[in-house]
């Protein structure tokens, strides 16, 4: 990484990581809020980075649709996801034969599908960010929150610096030419590293180092999926980033693309397994 490439990431560093760590340990609706906005920028990027390839998604529908999905999960419980999606479709379908676009059925695909996974992904996100609190005070949904961005962030830093120093066999080299096997084995270590460690200190009361481990396959694993397939979508379009919203970090897909993965698997695994 260049120096100057660093001087461009550092402010984003400098000021982002402590906001995120305020609004996710000490607020409920602010957090809620920028998610929810989060996820409509990476949606926007979603649809324009479709467009190279002949797609013209509906991009107004997608963004009702993502609204209503994050709407009737944080609010409704998910009670009317059923109606949503069916009647989303058929009001995609219904707009197309008066757009006169081309590509009619990737149209529709486009603009369901990104609405409905960034939704889910998102809702999902909250909702680990709400788990409650403990019988302490603590804010647990919060440090759930800050344990996955700690597991990812831990496993992307080690994939890099030893991919970057030792990697050879490469994973995918059509998708992400420059990811290593080496890289990635030492990022799933970190991953597991940093998961017991933060169960060691207590930051999730109840959990056991099992529950580590798995936390670590999940944010290890996922995470790495996630990054894989933010760079299978930019490969095929051209695009080095999804955006140029954060100097030096790209947008808002590329700061959370691990995320759209780790978060939804920690969530059900918190809520299913271990019941929290």
């Amino acid at each position: 990484m260049s120096l100057n490439n660093i001087i461009k990431r550092a402010p984003v560093v400098i000021i982002g990581i402590p906001a995120l760590i305020g609004f996710t340990l000490y607020t409920h609706y602010i957090f809620m809020v920028l998610f929810t906005l989060a996820g409509i920028l990476i949606l926007g990027e979603a649809y324009r980075m479709s467009r190279p390839n002949g797609t013209e998604p509906n991009v107004w529908v997608g963004y009702l649709l993502y609204l209503a999905l994050m709407g009737d999960q944080l609010l409704a419980g998910g009670e009317n996801l059923a109606p949503i999606l069916v009647f989303s479709i058929l009001i995609l379908l219904t707009l197309e034969m008066f757009r006169k676009k081309t590509h009619v059925l990737e149209n529709v695909a486009s603009s369901f599908f990104a609405a409905t996974f960034i939704a889910m992904a998102m809702s999902y996100f909250i909702l680990l960010q709400q788990l409650g609190y403990n019988g302490e005070g603590q804010h647990l949904g919060g440090y759930a929150v800050l344990t996955v961005f700690i597991g990812v962030w831990t496993c992307d830093s080690l994939a890099y610096f030893v991919g970057s120093a030792i990697g050879k066999h490469k994973i995918f080299p059509r998708v992400s030419p420059n990811k290593s096997w080496e890289g990635s084995i030492a990022g799933l270590i970190g991953s597991f590293i940093a998961l017991l460690l933060i169960i060691r200190v207590g930051w999730l009361p109840g959990l056991d180092y099992t529950d580590a481990v798995m936390l670590g396959l999940i944010t290890g694993v996922a995470g790495q999926i996630g990054d894989f397939a933010e760079s299978l979508v930019k490969r095929d379009v051209g695009v080095k980033d999804s955006s140029n919203l954060l100097p030096g970090h790209g947008g808002a897909w590329d700061r959370l693309d691990s995320i759209l993965f780790a978060a939804p698997l920690s969530y059900l695994y918190l809520t299913l397994v271990v019941g929290l």
